[in-house]
């Protein structure tokens, strides 16, 4: 019997979030809730347009970039979560209501876990005379700079037992070419529950067989 802190099952969400003011969401925040005030999902039929767009290319594309300080930037990348089906509502609160999940043997052949990091001299450094650097300076004694190949799996956030207020909870795995996959390889798609047979019958017209359509009905009343 395994622990379930984690999934068997890697999920990649289609519906979110947009920045407000049209920046990269991903450029300027350090938890949930920053994302949360200053985002808003995708519409639900874009949403769903990405989501079989994915099916039949069977394709994720690396387009995402992410900034680790003003002038440390990581490669463009595509990425996944490793979050327990009971789990994903609070996931679904931010990144909205559509998702495909991919099987745990494809996703470790190609991505890699993200490391979680609050660079906080308190928390990490010894020496009196560096307790008030600050974070840059923390970082750059650290070797985090655009030569480490590293800083494509690092991801500054803040530690909180309220999932609002980090970004530990995401739990996320970066691959940094676009991610090829077979049929085979999807688990399962979740959507609003109006939309199973949609997607059901979508799945079937582009070859997908045995697929679990889940819908967040029945989700939340596992």
């Amino acid at each position: 019997m395994k622990p379930r802190f984690y999934s068997n099952v890697y999920w990649h969400f289609t519906g979110g979030p947009v920045s407000k003011d049209g920046s990269i969401v991903w450029h300027h925040y350090r938890c949930l809730r920053e994302v949360k005030k200053n985002s808003v999902l995708r519409d639900p039929k874009e949403a769903m347009e990405n989501l079989k767009n994915i099916i039949n290319t069977r394709v994720l594309k690396a387009t995402t970039t992410e900034k680790i300080l003003d002038k440390v930037e990581t490669e463009k990348f595509c990425c996944v979560c490793d979050i327990p089906l009971k789990d994903l509502t609070f996931h679904r609160q931010y990144y909205g209501d559509y998702a495909v999940g991919f099987n745990s043997i494809k996703i470790h052949k190609n991505f890699h876990p993200v490391l979680y990091f609050e660079p906080l001299p308190t928390k990490i450094i010894k020496s009196n005379k560096l307790l008030h650097s600050k974070e840059t300076e923390v970082l750059d004694m650290l070797g985090i700079n655009n030569h480490n190949p590293l800083i494509n799996f690092l991801k500054i956030t803040h530690f909180d037992v309220d999932y609002d207020d980090t970004f530990y909870g995401e739990r996320e795995w970066r691959c940094l070419n676009h991610f090829y996959f077979d049929k085979e390889d999807v688990e399962a798609v979740i959507v609003p529950k109006n939309e199973v047979n949609i997607i059901n019958n979508y799945l079937n017209h582009m070859g997908y067989n045995n697929i679990s359509v889940l819908s967040w009905d029945l989700i939340e009343n596992i």
